[in-house]
């Protein structure tokens, strides 16, 4: 039986512009088959986010530069690979998008973190050693939305790890933050396979939830959890890597990998420097960051106007009372000369009055209303919302364009958090 996302789902609209997987085998073949050994499968996500391109290019950029990937697979260099994992599950758990609990649960076993500590790291069980216990609570605290890491949190994490594996380990549950948001206001639907491996360590009060439309309750017999990466598993990567290696230089190339040079390149790109990058002890990652937020704001890639996204993200950065973010898009709006009076009707917006914003056209307005059922974690968006989207005609491409940046905003959300709590050590 064919079956078909709840009408509440964002993926009700975008099913049948999701990219066939044969698409993405052609395009991107080495990329997918790195990430089925990470996790076993070539995740859902992939086909909608494919949908506007440069948010699929957003993600492969997070995903492997903010988690040292390959790299941490073979041990070189970052952070221990079970703690990374364990992060990312955590943070997934408590920002409640079952999506990604399911593909971090699995990244975490494949990983070498044992179903033991998973279980008590999900549940608040005792056994866990005093380092993974300062990882869970960095990554309970910035999973949650509004961030709630304290300076005592991030000093017991780096009682155990110095300062740069300390942020490759919070950097975990930081890159989640992407995926968290995107995953659960899209509806992205779980596969079976990663739901029948997980379900049992995950624990019986973990559901799927909305991200379960598509699940067979017939076939839901729980199966064996994943083994930690054996050697020949490790070697399966490596045909893979080159492909993927140039892929990645292509995307990111004249991109700074260093402070200020970042900093300059996103303020001549974007309009404004994200200051908060310049906190940032691994290279690595501020590259990432600085091309991602560049893509994402670049007029050429873009459907939905930087305009548009400063509104939105205005509304995001109220809903989840970040401030310092809430600078950030104020220091944009001042870049592209958005209307002040524009950003107050945002953010009155956000804060539940109704919508009084003078948009240029119904596709806008439902952008907005989009945005602020999406901002809240969990994800807020409903029939109505839905319908808002479906009546205007709201194309696929800018559904996805806008929930790729929000998502984006989320990440850079925790990852102000967590330098933040740095300042009263």
């Amino acid at each position: 039986m064919t079956r078909v996302p709840a009408a509440e789902s964002l993926a009700s609209l975008l099913q049948s512009r999701a990219v066939p997987l044969e698409v993405l085998h052609r395009d991107y073949g080495p990329l997918m088959e790195l990430v089925r050994t990470l996790i076993g499968v070539v995740p859902n996500c992939d086909r909608y986010l494919e949908i506007w391109p440069p948010a699929f290019r957003t993600y492969n950029l997070v995903v492997p530069n903010l988690m040292n990937l390959p790299a941490a697979i073979f041990g070189l260099g970052g952070a221990p690979k079970a703690l990374v994992g364990l992060s990312m599950l955590v943070a997934s758990r408590t920002a409640e998008c079952p999506y990604c609990t399911a593909h971090t649960c699995s990244f975490a076993l494949r990983r070498g973190a044992s179903a033991q500590t998973v279980a008590a790291a999900l549940l608040g069980r005792d056994g866990l050693a005093p380092e993974e216990a300062a990882v869970v609570a960095v990554a309970r605290s910035l999973g949650r939305v509004p961030c709630e890491i304290t300076p005592r949190e991030r000093q017991d994490l780096e009682r155990f790890f110095p300062p740069q594996q300390a942020e490759w380990i919070a950097m975990g549950a930081i890159a989640m933050g992407f995926l968290n948001k995107f995953m659960d206001a899209i509806g992205v639907e779980l596969e079976s396979s990663t739901v029948a491996e997980v379900r049992e360590t995950l624990g019986a009060d973990w559901s799927p939830g909305g991200a379960g439309w598509n699940l067979d309750p017939e076939s839901a017999a729980p199966a064996a959890p994943p083994p930690a990466d054996s050697w020949r598993e490790k070697l399966r990567i490596l045909p893979q890597l080159p492909t993927a290696l140039a892929l990645d230089r292509r995307w990111q190339k004249g991109v700074p990998s260093r402070w200020p040079q970042a900093g300059d390149y996103l303020r001549q790109h974007t309009g404004h420097a994200f200051p908060i990058l310049g906190r940032l002890l691994n290279p690595r990652c501020l590259r990432a960051i600085t091309t991602v937020l560049t893509l994402n704001l670049d007029p050429a890639q873009c459907n939905v106007s930087r305009e548009t996204k400063v509104l939105a993200g205005t509304i995001f950065a109220t809903v989840i009372g970040d401030d310092a973010l809430a600078e950030d898009l104020a220091a944009l709006a001042r870049a592209h000369g958005v209307d002040s009076q524009r950003l107050e009707e945002a953010r009155a917006y956000a804060g539940g009055a109704d919508l009084n914003l003078a948009a240029r056209d119904g596709q806008e307005k439902a952008l907005m209303v989009l945005a602020r059922a999406a901002s809240s974690s969990p994800a807020q968006v409903d029939r109505e919302v839905v319908e808002t989207c479906r009546r205007v005609s709201l194309p696929p491409e800018a559904i996805i364009e806008l929930v790729c940046w929000l998502s984006v905003l989320q990440l850079l959300h925790r990852l102000t958090a967590y330098h933040r709590a740095g300042d009263e050590n």
